[in-house]
């Protein structure tokens, strides 16, 4: 694969900042993909050809629709937007044709390796590799991805998605580290050192520091168990919601912990006089979008007023798979966790109504709450 014909020759505006959260939120959204961080092991032993290899290959129907959700992410005004729609769309076209005299075409190991290569560039300020080199790499590459068992499962338009979008988020921080270099803009240079970083931890959940490009090889200075908890990383650390109706009262929490353990605390009065408390235990992983929470024990207790048990029973233990996102709330100033599950729960209890996550659960960042009990 030559990189720099992949580009065709397109450059990008300079839009991104790296250090606004809602933009940063926005372009997190776009993001698809499945949870890719066993890769680096796999990569020390990609070996023999593997025949299915055929689980990273998809058939494109239309347009996939990553261009436009990239261009409203990180475009400010509808100016720039309408501009990074025709040139991630040149960008496409670029690095299609350059794929297809090679025989792969939608191919999301080419596409990782081209989204790889590109981002490491940016980031070490480094120059290209060699034809050679990126072909070994795209091999290696392959073998590695088809043993991860998420890429068997996805479906041909999510494919078509994740490819996309590694094309075009790779293609934005090539051209405009290009571009910066050439005009010897240190500025430009320094913002998409971050936003390689911010790409490379997004998708593989490893800082691009880490990652080395040495001919056809990947270094990687970073232990396998550090990528799997940054991509878990976002999810992290407590997470609370309350509400007060009809007097009265409602506290839940959420503590997701990085060893892949969770616990759940909730309090409910329905009546002056009666609380119920819930405590939880279990596990949770993350799939991409994807989070899976599974309850190992769940206890509900009764307690009057004066905090008098009541009643003690066992819990159905619930387990649930959510849709999940974080989304930074700029008029409150605020971080919250959005967990939308394919039903109300009885964990969570009402779905709530927030006009931009509608049947879905909003938590915030931390933990505030004054309990009861």
């Amino acid at each position: 694969m030559n990189i720099t014909r992949a580009l065709g020759i397109v450059l990008l505006v300079l839009v991104f900042n790296p250090y606004a959260p809602a933009q940063n939120d926005r372009v997190r959204q776009t993001w698809k993909g499945p949870d890719v961080s066993t890769l680096w092991d796999l990569l020390k032993d990609a070996g023999a050809k593997d025949a299915r290899v055929d689980v990273l290959k998809f058939t494109p129907a239309g347009d996939s629709g990553v261009t436009k959700a990239l261009a409203d992410a990180i475009g400010a005004t509808p100016e720039e937007r309408a501009a990074l729609v025709q040139a991630f769309a040149q960008l496409k076209q670029g690095y299609e044709a350059e794929v297809a005299r090679e025989g792969k075409s939608n191919n999301l190991a080419a596409a990782m390796t081209f989204f790889i290569a590109a981002n490491v560039m940016s980031y070490h300020q480094t120059e290209m590799p060699s034809d050679a080199d990126m072909a070994k790499l795209m091999e290696s590459m392959q073998q590695a991805m088809v043993h991860i068992p998420a890429f068997a499962q996805m479906s041909g338009p999510e494919k078509h998605k994740m490819h996309d979008w590694l094309v075009c988020m790779g293609g934005f921080a090539l051209s405009n580290y290009m571009e910066a270099k050439q005009r010897g803009d240190a500025q430009g240079l320094a913002t998409m050192k971050q936003f390689s970083n911010y790409s490379m931890r997004l998708v593989l959940g490893i800082e691009a520091k880490n990652l080395k490009l040495s001919g056809p090889r990947i270094i990687v200075d970073a232990p396998a168990t550090t990528a799997a908890s940054s991509v878990n990383g976002k999810i992290l650390g407590a997470w609370t919601t309350s509400s007060t109706m009809n007097g009265g009262h409602m506290r839940l929490r959420y503590v997701f912990n990085a060893d892949g353990s969770y616990s759940f605390k909730s309090e409910r009065n329905h009546t002056a006089q009666r609380w119920w408390t819930i405590e939880e235990n279990g596990s949770f992983s993350v799939n991409g979008d994807t989070v899976t929470i599974t309850p190992r024990t769940s206890k509900a207790t009764l307690r009057d007023l004066n905090g008098v048990v009541q009643e003690t029973r066992g819990n159905t233990l619930e387990k649930v798979t959510y849709k999940w996102t974080t989304h930074f709330f700029e008029g409150i100033g605020e971080t919250n966790l959005v967990l939308q599950p394919p039903q109300a729960t009885s964990r969570d209890g009402i779905l709530g109504s927030n006009s931009l996550f509608p049947n879905a659960y909003l938590y915030t960042q931390g933990d505030k709450l004054e309990w009861r009990f």
